[in-house]
């Protein structure tokens, strides 16, 4: 049997949270509503051991969303041709060309042989395919649109990687770029100055205070760089340690939500990725408090998932999304009025749909101008740190020829 982690709520409304043991996430659901729990998120349970293993994977040759929207796309375009599953299936294990991910489809194979639902064959590797995967996949089979709902995946997989590579793509020019300045001045530092300090203090004149510094600093990178590799890799576990905790996971989403500049666009990502699934999770017949659920889980962010889940226990009573999304200071008030008309219409998951791209599309030329505005700023602090080494280096040396 496999263990669970899960949210729920008992009778008297309170929230209750804990590990059950199932053969399966919809067997855990069952006792836990015999038990008299309405249950809110639920989650395979990962081991340390698992946890590492699955972080390790993500950095050496991983599954990556790309790979899994790959997998998804072809695997439904198959599907609507009319090849059955198992055959679509078999095929993809040559076609891939992730080993791990064929790995995996050979296993689920394996797991559908011997009686298993899709679905179910999915959420036996919940390190690769989230709950909101898995249950899409459930929806499909149970209407019998396993293929478009595949697609509809692949789709939202593609745009989640795409708005994700846009990002790093418009950080990597500033970060190698600093990164040079830095890898200069470390040079300047351990190589060029040591060999100048002796001329400068054998001359006995006043040096300046920034030629002072650069020899202080040059001279505690030569005889106490390991103090330093120390220091920074104390500073990195702390940051790691503290950023996993609840207290600094919610540090970290208070910065990603109001720092300058970044916050619009941080904020641009998380409405864009919350009503982009949401639509998918309810257009694909999945029930409007468990996809909340589940896209509160997805987002990365603990403010917003506080901030859903608080929603979630409003709509339980009945009363519209709408209504309290209205009083968040995370959700535009268009995103509220948009979400209230879906819900007058009875379409949700169009609207919702719409938000999506709208914020996208208006998140994607963010991107585009922060990517432009970085350029000067970066050239200013490359302007500023030559400045700074000509300065130390030249200012002596002309004291030094004058006096001589």
């Amino acid at each position: 049997m496999d263990k669970f982690i899960y949210e729920a709520r008992d009778q008297a409304g309170k929230i209750v949270k804990g590990i059950i043991e199932a053969d399966s996430i919809e067997s855990a659901e069952d006792v836990l509503k015999y038990n008299k729990l309405a249950v809110i998120t639920i989650k395979p349970f990962l081991s340390f051991e698992a946890r590492v293993v699955s972080y390790a994977s993500g950095l050496f040759g991983g599954i990556k969303a790309k790979d899994k929207a790959i997998f998804a796309r072809q695997l439904s375009t198959m599907i609507n041709a009319g090849m059955p599953l198992m055959d679509s299936l078999k095929y993809l294990t040559k076609q891939t060309p992730n080993k791990k991910l064929s790995e995996i489809i050979i296993k689920l194979i394996g797991l559908i042989e011997n009686g298993k639902s899709f679905s179910f064959a999915l959420s036996q590797f919940p390190d690769v395919f989230s709950q909101i995967f898995i249950n899409m996949v459930k929806s499909g089979e149970a209407s019998g649109k396993l293929d478009k709902v595949l697609l509809d995946l692949a789709d939202q997989l593609e745009s989640s990687y795409a708005m994700k590579s846009k990002l790093r793509g418009a950080m990597i020019y500033p970060a190698f770029i600093l990164g040079v300045v830095a890898a200069v001045g470390i040079l300047a530092l351990v190589y060029i100055i040591p060999q100048l300090q002796d001329i400068f203090t054998s001359s006995g004149a006043q040096l300046p205070f920034l030629t002072k510094i650069m020899i202080g600093l040059s001279n505690f990178m030569v005889n106490y760089w390991y103090i330093l590799i120390v220091l920074l890799i104390g500073l990195g576990v702390l940051i790691k340690y503290l950023s996993a905790t609840s207290t600094g996971k919610d540090v970290v989403a208070f910065l990603a939500l109001n720092m300058p500049v970044f916050k619009t666009i941080n904020r641009g990502i998380y409405i864009t990725n919350f009503s982009k699934t949401l639509s998918l999770l309810v257009s694909g017949g999945v029930p409007i408090i468990k996809s909340l659920s589940m896209v509160s889980d997805s987002l990365g962010n603990s403010i917003v998932e506080k901030e859903l889940k608080h929603m979630v226990l409003e709509v339980e009573k009945g009363i519209p999304l709408s209504t309290p999304m209205m009083k968040s200071k995370i959700f535009p008030t268009l995103v509220s009025s948009m979400i209230a008309v879906g819900e007058q219409t009875g379409q949700l998951d169009k609207i919702l749909s719409d938000v999506s791209r709208m914020y996208e599309q208006d998140t994607n030329n963010l991107l585009k101008g922060i990517s432009a505005l970085l350029e000067p700023i970066i050239m200013l602090i490359v302007g500023v740190a030559v400045l700074f080494l000509v300065l130390a280096i030249i200012m002596p040396i002309y004291q030094l020829s004058s006096v001589y």
